[in-house]
């Protein structure tokens, strides 16, 4: 009788074992589980995996002038060859110069079903690892890591793994949390909008807001007034429903705005030509707000990562400038004798150790080691 039992609890762990495996392969395994859309503009290094998919914003007019100028045949060659567009389907690939990432954001939930999805840019990215490498910039109203643009291009699985960007990193985070956005830019939301774009066009924002959810309107004001900031970059990972809910109220409002006020954006320089992207920012800060208040919505805020060309340390960060043929770069001065690169092609950080003489001895995480001599305040240049 008790080894009768004792089959059947075999048995059992085994089912649910089996079931459990099933589960994993059939659906969390799945290639198509989670998609992260990385939004393009131009051409850059191309970030492409199991789970992020490059995807060009405004395919439909992509020979027409953008904030970044006019691209060449090339250029646009590059972009089809190596990502698909926004421009297939149910789009609004032509209001891109008006709505930048959004158009992309739109696609995606029009013309994609993966049960996880999320959105992030081709230079800005989620550091979800508390304890990544790239060095963390703090500013008074926000933080971020730093990453070079060359290392996007040189190690881009590196830098992936690093910033735990990853399914094996994302997915643990959705047992306690429902979405991952960026950490907010601590600012007054409304006082920033007025001084930074056309604060009238928050006002008519807020106006249809209070016409289609009029439960909404109260907190909206009170959350754009506030001192708790706004969420950057349009960047998020969720469920897909969370999604689609989101991207059904946000364009209830955005589209019926753009019809009212589009002459007159038209009619604006470059930069504020883009005003329905940066009302997304403020509108997406107070939709999820809403949620997580009033309906229980589980947020994890992370910092996010930013790689550029060039970075300058904000006023009072310790640094340390290394001047080489090949590169000048900024260093963050980090614990334990640690200092973490902005700009330069090796992996951005290193041991370092002052000899006499006034000379630097930097040993990077690769392995190599390096000589340089003082020349002037933090600047070393490197010995031949």
């Amino acid at each position: 009788m008790k080894n009768s039992k004792y089959t059947t609890s075999l048995l059992v762990i085994f089912a649910v074992f089996i079931l459990c495996a099933s589960f994993y392969i059939l659906f969390i395994h799945k290639t198509d589980f989670l998609k992260i859309y990385v939004v393009y503009y131009k051409p850059a290094p191309l970030i492409k995996t199991d789970i992020f998919v490059p995807i060009q914003g405004g395919r439909a007019i992509a020979d027409t002038p953008s904030r970044q100028g006019t691209f060449t045949k090339e250029q646009i060659a590059w972009l089809n060859e190596n990502m698909i567009g926004d421009d297939t389907g149910d789009n609004i690939s032509d209001l891109n110069r008006n709505f930048a990432e959004i158009t992309a954001l739109y696609w995606i939930w029009k013309n994609t079903k993966s049960p996880y999805v999320g959105l992030t840019h081709y230079r800005r990215f989620f550091s979800i690892n508390e304890n990544a490498h790239y060095p963390m910039v703090t500013f008074p109203s926000m933080r971020m890591r730093h990453l070079g643009l060359k290392h996007l291009k040189g190690f881009a699985n590196e830098f992936l793994r690093d910033l735990e960007l990853q399914k094996k990193f994302i997915m643990p985070w959705f047992a306690t949390h429902d979405i991952i956005l960026s950490e907010p830019i601590k600012v007054n939301t409304y006082e920033q909008y007025k001084k930074e774009h056309v604060g009238a066009d928050l006002d008519k924002a807020l106006d249809i807001i209070k016409q289609k959810y009029p439960k909404m309107y109260d907190f909206a004001v009170e959350n754009l007034n506030s001192e708790e900031g706004f969420y950057p970059t349009n960047m998020f990972i969720t469920r897909r429903e969370i999604l689609n809910n989101y991207a059904e109220w946000l364009f209830s409002i955005l589209l019926p705005l753009y019809q009212d006020i589009k002459d007159d954006v038209n009619s604006r320089d470059t930069e504020q030509k883009m005003a329905f992207a940066y009302l997304s920012e403020r509108l997406f800060t107070i939709y999820f707000r809403y949620q997580a208040k009033f309906n229980g919505l589980r947020i994890k805020e992370v910092p996010f990562a930013l790689a550029s060309d060039f970075f300058e340390p904000p006023v009072g960060q310790p640094f340390i400038k290394l001047n080489t043929p090949q590169f000048q770069d900024f260093f963050i001065d980090q614990k334990d004798s640690r200092i973490c690169s902005f700009n330069n092609e090796y992996r951005n950080c290193a041991k370092f150790e002052f000899l006499p003489q006034n000379r630097l001895k930097i040993r990077w995480d690769n392995g190599g080691t390096s000589y340089f001599y003082h020349t002037k305040n933090n600047e070393f240049d490197l010995e031949k």
